[in-house]
């Protein structure tokens, strides 16, 4: 949907629910990067908001809106089509007043209170989250990410590097068609498949690999059984499994000290434990995950694939992990 699209539908329906008024002001002067303004009355009570319009509000775009808000003074409200709901439950913490297409909400202000909760989405409304934002297309995608090439693979090769189903190649392949993140191009009078608008599509790709498929691979928690190994886990031999996460990091950038350790494999977690010395510890530092990827993709022995590596630490709360993230971006992934 277009901005004034959205603003339009949320005001419509914020105004039908609670009978308050809400209306645009768009002789305003706008004196920061606001998209406009509104003023909220009921009653004798009027309120004037700076106003942020966005499609969708998802993790990887939340720290900057966030951050915006919080370098201008005044009321803000974010008018969204839609705000996964554990993004509205970070807005609620954090009293940074939204408002949904759909007419859900959470406005606080001097004198005024709406909180909505219960507003059905309707189809118009609901992101697009078919089978390719589930486990199997979070790996397809990994792998196009890495070797965009494999788009004009047969798709058998396709599901042989992705480790996905044969039959869920084309389905994939249409579903990223229709959200414009592949196109058709041509060359020398033949047509190919190329990656459209590949940093969104990443940063997509990293959200729900956190939040989707990361939490199924995870094998369990550990501690070395030596102390001392910390500080010498790169003499620990790597030749059954591939460091990620901080150690990853480290050997990308030269720049980071890992104090927490995340292991990819195909071997059972016994035999790691066994081949490094690991104990299992609820509170330990080292996660041991299994590796999803096929070894046409790997970046090189030891090490996961920087992509893996960035997605783990850009959304840290380490500063430090940030940072390196941010390096990492900058050297490997264009």
């Amino acid at each position: 949907m277009k901005e004034h699209d959205i603003l339009e539908q949320a005001i419509r329906q914020f105004s039908l629910i609670t009978g308050a008024v809400l209306q645009e002001l768009p002789n305003k002067k706008l004196e920061n990067r606001a998209d406009t303004v509104v003023e909220l009355r009921l009653g004798k009570i009027k309120t004037q908001f700076w106003v942020e319009i966005k499609n969708e509000i998802r993790e990887h775009n939340l720290h900057g809106i966030l951050n915006q808000i919080k370098k201008t003074p005044g009321e803000w409200l974010l008018i969204c089509q839609y705000i996964p709901k554990p993004i509205k439950n970070e807005l609620k913490k954090r009293a940074v007043n939204y408002l949904e297409t759909a007419g859900n909400c959470y406005i606080k202000s001097e004198g005024l209170f709406f909180y909505i909760n219960d507003q059905a989405v309707t189809k118009q409304r609901q992101p697009k989250e078919g089978k390719l934002w589930k486990q199997a297309g979070i790996k397809f995608l990994f792998g196009i990410l890495l070797k965009e090439e494999l788009l004009n693979q047969p798709y058998r090769t396709i599901a042989k590097t992705t480790k996905v189903a044969l039959g869920n190649i084309g389905p994939f392949i249409e579903e990223l068609k229709e959200e414009k993140f592949v196109k058709t191009g041509e060359k020398n009078k033949k047509k190919f498949l190329f990656i459209e608008n590949k940093e969104q599509l990443r940063n997509k790709w990293i959200e729900l690999f956190n939040t989707v498929l990361k939490p199924k691979l995870k094998q369990g928690t550990f501690r070395f059984l030596d102390k001392k190994m910390v500080n010498e886990w790169e003499f620990l031999p790597d030749t059954e499994f591939y460091w990620g996460g901080e150690p990853a990091a480290a050997k990308l950038t030269n720049y980071l000290v890992p104090e927490h350790f995340t292991i990819y494999t195909r071997e059972a977690k016994t035999r790691i434990m066994q081949q490094i010395k690991l104990v299992p510890d609820a509170a330990g530092d080292i996660d041991i995950m299994e590796k999803f990827w096929d070894d046409e993709l790997n970046y090189q022995q030891g090490i996961v694939p920087p992509l893996l590596a960035y997605a783990e630490l850009i959304n840290s709360p380490d500063s430090r992990n940030r940072e390196t993230a941010e390096r990492i971006k900058q050297k490997y992934l264009g």
